[in-house]
């Protein structure tokens, strides 16, 4: 199957995923990247095994697949003796440390806490009151619901500032697991600030290594300080869970339209996701609002949308690709017809010769109605600067350099092939046509458009567009 979607999937590993016979038919189906989350995986060799198989996988199906490593974070859990707990609207119960009712994972500091401040547990199925402030590690809290507690579901303290570290010590040996593994991209939860990049990036710094690092908005801190965050970072990903639970489900649309708009603006990837279609963890097929949550992400412009639980834990994780695929198709084409994408013309903070020549390059395929763009890059910046432009043209990204290929797996209407270092301008040229025509991508006398750097070879000097035709 050829998936020429240009909006990308991201799927979350799981005990119902992360075998090969699964993950070639999720790669089959449409997946561009796995995400492994961070939060449930504890076995470097389970995680080892689990990267070995999707390279494996993919390179036995000639594919570029993303890996996307999701560092959990400062995420507060439930972390007592029980399986579950069930509790009564009026209950009162003790949580922090100790000898708590609800034991969590981090040790945190309560002084600040108010009376009849919000706690919730479970992406918010469950909240409570602040009763009393017991010590400032313990407090009595009183149920408002009735409900089951599980262990390790999520706490949240909405709108209450709690001093939690950026980085945990399972945080840092995760990114340097990720680090050996050679993971493409790397997630952090729970940012707060711009500044919270600094002690990843020391930590690949300190190993030699570059990545990029993607932020996951889900706390208010970050809603406030959006377009220094996403300037900072690499990309960003819409956590509307955490998002819900923190800042109330009305304001999570609103939210996410500004994040998008703005990672256009400074011309950085934006994933979409939680609960893109819940109801197929457990049913084999999706209700309208989750296909129309998917139409949207398609309409507002997003690089990727995100499986959770429905391909980590779900009974049909393949189904749940397929019905993803499909309705990105039917939405893009609908979008191909009547706007020809015109998608986003991004208001790119800092214009330089790059962003200028891609823009050249998506005016020029539009006016002569060219059905092809090569990007040839070396670092993948070009090609990332291309997809800002949404052409309706197919865009494929050439580089020497195979983790670029699957970097760019995740960044929007990019398609990647692995190419040979070029010794001239010529070379280039005649082996792009070659690639071309053996694999039937154009029709003799068609157009395409080339953006290259000259002199060949060398990373961000983009300076290049060639209008080709085929012979």
């Amino acid at each position: 199957m050829i998936n020429l979607n240009k909006t990308k999937i991201i799927a979350t590993l799981g005990p119902k995923s992360d075998k090969s016979k699964e993950i070639g038919r999720l790669i089959a189906n449409g997946v561009n990247v796995f995400r492994l989350n961070m939060s449930h995986i504890n076995d470097y060799l389970e995680l080892k095994r689990i990267v070995e198989t999707i390279r494996k996988t993919s390179n036995d199906l000639d594919k570029h697949v993303g890996v996307l490593m999701d560092i959990a974070g400062p995420k507060i859990r439930v972390k007592s003796d029980f399986k579950q707990l069930k509790v009564k609207k009026g209950d009162l119960l003790t949580i922090g440390s100790g000898n708590s009712d609800l034991k969590i994972t981090l040790n945190l500091s309560f002084q600040n806490i108010k009376i009849d401040s919000r706690i919730k547990v479970d992406d918010g199925k469950i909240s409570f009151s602040v009763n009393k402030v017991i010590t400032k590690r313990r407090l009595e809290i009183k149920a408002l619901n009735d409900g089951v507690i599980q262990q390790g579901k999520g706490v949240n303290f909405p709108n209450i500032k709690l001093d939690v570290p950026v980085l945990t010590k399972k945080d840092i040996k995760d990114i340097k697991a990720g680090i050996r593994l050679d993971v493409d991209w790397f997630a952090l939860s729970f940012v707060r600030s711009k500044n919270d990049i600094k002690p990843f990036k020391k930590i690949l710094k300190d190993n030699k290594c570059v990545k990029p690092i993607i932020a996951k908005i889900e706390k208010p801190e970050a809603v406030k300080k959006l377009d220094s965050i996403i300037e900072s970072f690499d990309g960003v990903l819409v956590a509307r869970g955490d998002l819900a639970v923190e800042m109330g489900y009305g304001s999570v649309p609103i939210i996410q339209k500004r994040i998008t708009y703005l990672c256009h603006k400074y011309g950085k990837p934006v994933i979409l996701a939680t609960q893109m279609l819940e109801s197929m963890i457990y049913n084999d097929t999706p209700t309208r609002a989750e296909v129309n949550d998917i139409a949207v992400a398609v309409e507002q412009g997003c690089d990727a949308v995100m499986l959770s639980a429905e391909t980590s834990v779900g009974k049909f994780p393949i189904e749940s690709v397929r019905i993803m695929s499909k309705v990105i198709s039917n939405m893009e084409q609908e979008i191909s017809n009547f706007s020809n994408f015109k998608g986003t013309n991004p208001l790119i903070a800092k214009i330089d010769t790059q962003v200028s020549m891609c823009h050249s390059a998506s005016n020029i395929t539009s006016e002569l109605n060219a059905k092809l763009i090569i990007a040839m890059t070396e670092s993948g910046s070009s090609a990332i600067s291309m997809s800002l432009f949404r052409p309706s043209a197919r865009i494929i990204a050439m580089s020497p350099n195979e983790s670029v290929s699957k970097k760019l797996s995740l960044i929007w209407g990019l398609e990647t092939e692995h190419i040979k270092d070029f010794k001239s301008t010529d070379e280039m040229i005649l082996s792009v046509n070659k690639f071309i025509k053996e694999n039937k991508i154009l029709r003799k006398n068609d157009q395409f458009i080339l953006i290259a750097g000259v002199p060949v070879g060398v990373s961000g000097t983009t300076n290049m567009i060639r209008v080709e035709t085929i012979k």
